[in-house]
C-alpha cells in the first residue's frame, strides 16, 4: 500500500456484503497469502504496482511494494514499510525510499547504480515523505477502491484501483 503510494507520489479481497462498507479487517486476504495490485490487467495478468503482507510475532506488519518507476525500460522500485492497522484502515509513514531496490528489466541495480535512482525519487517526494498515510477499501463490482488520507486529510489524487490476487497467479509489475 504505501509503496503504491510512493509511486503516486512520484508519478504526481474477501468480498464485502455492502458495496459501500469499509472493511473490519482491509488485510484479511493479505493474511491468506493475496496480493494487492493496482491497475490491473487480468488479461496480461500485469499490475502497475503491487503489495504484499508479511505479519510477524507482536502484531508487526511490513508492506512490501513493487512500483513501476519508468515504462522503458521497465524500472521498478521495491520498497518495505511498517503499516498497522487502525479503524478499519492500513496506515503507516510514507517510507523505505531510502532502502528501496532499484531493478531494470526485472535485474536489481548495483547499489553504486541503485542510489542515485533512489535520491532522485527522494528528491522528488521531498515534501511527503514521513508523512502518514491511511488507506481504506471499499467494494465495487469485481473490484476495490483504495482510499488515501495523508496526515488526515483525503488525497483523491492518490485514490487507485485495485484487485486482489493469489501470489501463484503469476501477476507481474508492469506498465
Amino acid at each position: 500500500m504505501l509503496g503504491v503510494i510512493l509511486a503516486a507520489a512520484v508519478q504526481a479481497a474477501a468480498p464485502s456484503t455492502a458495496s459501500s462498507a469499509i472493511v473490519a479487517d482491509p488485510l484479511a486476504p493479505a493474511r491468506i497469502g493475496d496480493l494487492q495490485c493496482y491497475g490491473a490487467d487480468p488479461v496480461r495478468r500485469t499490475c502497475r504496482a503491487m503489495a504484499g503482507y508479511t505479519f510477524g510475532a507482536g502484531g508487526q506488519i511490513l508492506n512490501q511494494a513493487e512500483v513501476v518507476l519508468q515504462a522503458s525500460p521497465v524500472v521498478t522500485m521495491r520498497t518495505v514499510s511498517p503499516v498497522t492497522v487502525r479503524d478499519g484502515a492500513v496506515c503507516g509513514p510514507l517510507s523505505g525510499v531510502d532502502k528501496a531496490q532499484i531493478l531494470v528489466r526485472g535485474r536489481r541495480l548495483p547499489e553504486e547504480d541503485a542510489a542515485p535512482a533512489r535520491a532522485q525519487v527522494a528528491a522528488s517526494m521531498a515534501n511527503v515523505l514521513g508523512k502518514e498515510v491511511c488507506t481504506t477499501y471499499r467494494r465495487s463490482g469485481d473490484w476495490w477502491i483504495a482510499q488515501v488520507t495523508m496526515d488526515g486529510v483525503a488525497r483523491q489524487d492518490m485514490n487507485d484501483t485495485l484487485i486482489w490476487v493469489p501470489a501463484s497467479a503469476g501477476y507481474t509489475v508492469q506498465p
